[in-house]
């Protein structure tokens, strides 16, 4: 194993390893949310959104900061090849995530009692699937998503996830032609493939702490109290945004809203999370951001770690902005097609999803910037004013806007931090530039898009394909005459594949 596992060339290596992954892994994540909307029905689903609501909370809440801790402190002790000290870590911390999670569930079980009591339609009859689902799940993460990030092991994290979906496949399309197509069932099948990738994931972690070949510099490893307190701080802000999250969200609007309506608006937002997660700048956040910080830890070069960061960020939306577009223009026949016809009626909450993931992306981006330069208590203090607006909006219009209201809180939450985490780090003198000449540029060319395809006025299934061409060639062709990217972003990407793509300005 290299000495320099976060070096150009070991990221580009993982870069090749994560992109060849993530191919099939889109198309499994695809398939298994068209597959659950086509085998289970709108009651069923609805159900098992809540289920998969809840655990997605349940798992944030009770994190305590613990996912940070590795991946901040396991690229610094991999880095020095330290078994002993990096071993500790990851049982400490494995051991830790897994009694929390036991304890929470007990109490959680206790809570959904009282729920019910004041009129929260909640799935209890699924709750020890839910159990089971979350002990397991949690596990599984903390070595596949925590610690194989960390660690700069993208090949064996993506074999992980390939495995996971293909056994959900494999589930689904049984309980289709059994008929046991009901939320219970499901469970079952995520609880057998998150066990089977917890094995998986366990022994690929065992395998590369045992391949580590220590560093004869000498160093001194952070201290017990430096990584609690750094877990900590994440966890405040972490905490705020679970508050803030779908998942969240989801259980306050299903005391006022059918299952059905629930149905729908998780769909929706399972479907957002998956763009969000494979769009191409993205699916290389996680090889970058573990060296993002391994190498700022070493050199301490902030405006470098700047420079990558807003290189990202760009990127993203960049390429978020077309797939807005035909949220906007074709949404509904993009939901028809892809929920069989069930949830056509969610375009405009799909649109607005999709324009706030703009500001999710750069809010996730500048969190790890907070992490590297260790500010988190301002992001902790950021987090903690955001909450405020939660009570306002839910008292003041919760049962008027219906589903609306969770998309009205998602904008407030992240309005806010944004703004006054920026704030916070100018004031402490780290340049932060807005940059609004570039989101100009590429919203003009995202308006001509979108009106030269809806100029088509298509409506039948191959012509809005066409559109979509359509839209997708002219936004890429005004992103290349506005100079969206500029010589800066160009010879970051000439960089980071080690050749000469882009001819840079003399």
């Amino acid at each position: 194993m290299s000495h320099s596992p976060y070096s150009a060339t070991n990221t580009r290596k993982n870069i090749v390893a994560f992109l060849v992954g993530k191919v099939p892994t889109a198309l499994l994540t695809a398939g298994i949310l068209g597959l659950s909307a086509r085998t289970l029905s709108a009651t069923e689903f609805g159900r098992y959104v809540l289920v998969m609501a809840m655990l997605e909370i349940t798992m944030g809440m009770s994190s305590f900061g613990l996912d940070w801790i590795l991946l901040r402190y396991a690229p610094v002790f991999r880095s020095h090849g330290d078994r002993r000290l990096l071993t500790r870590l990851l049982s400490a911390v494995a051991l830790a995530r897994v009694a929390v999670l036991a304890s929470i569930g007990g109490l959680l079980f206790a809570f959904t009692q009282t729920l019910l009591a004041y009129g929260w339609s909640l799935p209890v009859d699924l709750f020890w699937p839910f159990f089971t689902l979350l002990l397991v799940e949690g596990g599984m993460r903390i070595f596949r998503d925590n610690a194989l990030e960390a660690l700069a092991l993208q090949a064996r994290l993506q074999i992980v996830l390939i495995a996971k979906n293909l056994i959900i496949v494999a589930g689904l399309l049984y309980l289709a032609r059994s008929g046991l197509g009901d939320a219970r069932h499901l469970i079952y099948t995520e609880v057998l493939a998150a066990l089977l990738s917890l094995c998986l994931a366990f022994a690929s972690v065992a395998l590369a702490i045992r391949a580590l070949v220590p560093v004869a510099a000498a160093w001194t490893a952070p201290t017990w109290r430096k990584m609690v307190h750094t877990a900590l701080m994440n966890y405040a802000s972490n905490l705020v945004e679970y508050l803030y999250s779908p998942s969240f969200l989801i259980l306050l609007v299903a005391k006022v809203q059918q299952p059905a309506a629930i149905a729908g608006l998780g769909f929706v937002l399972r479907l957002t999370d998956i763009i969000r997660n494979h769009l191409p700048s993205m699916l290389l956040f996680s090889v970058v951001r573990a060296r993002m910080i391994g190498v700022y830890a070493g050199n301490g070069d902030y405006a470098e770690l700047k420079r990558w960061a807003q290189f990202l960020y760009k990127a993203s939306v960049i390429m978020l902005m077309p797939v807005a577009g035909v949220a906007l223009v074709y949404g509904d026949t993009v939901l028809s097609l892809v929920s069989s016809g069930r949830y056509a009626s969610y375009q405009w909450v799909f649109a607005a999803l999709i324009f706030w993931l703009a500001l999710r992306l750069h809010r996730s981006i500048l969190g790890v910037v907070y992490n590297a330069i260790e500010l988190m208590h301002i992001w902790a203090q950021a987090s903690l004013i955001s909450l405020m607006v939660l009570p306002l909006i839910f008292f003041c219009g919760y049962q008027q806007l219906g589903i609306w209201f969770v998309v009205v809180a998602l904008f407030g939450n992240e309005i806010i931090v944004n703004l006054i985490t920026v704030v916070r780090m100018r004031q402490r003198g780290y340049a932060w530039p807005v940059a609004e000449m570039w989101v100009l540029k590429m919203i003009a060319a995202l308006a001509a898009a979108c009106l030269c395809a809806f100029a088509l006025h298509a409506t039948a299934l191959l012509a809005a394909a066409g559109g979509v061409v359509l839209l997708g060639a002219v936004y890429l062709l005004m992103v290349f005459v506005l100079r969206v990217m500029d010589d800066g972003d160009r010879q970051l990407i000439n960089r980071s594949v080690g050749r000469q793509l882009f001819r840079l300005a003399a």
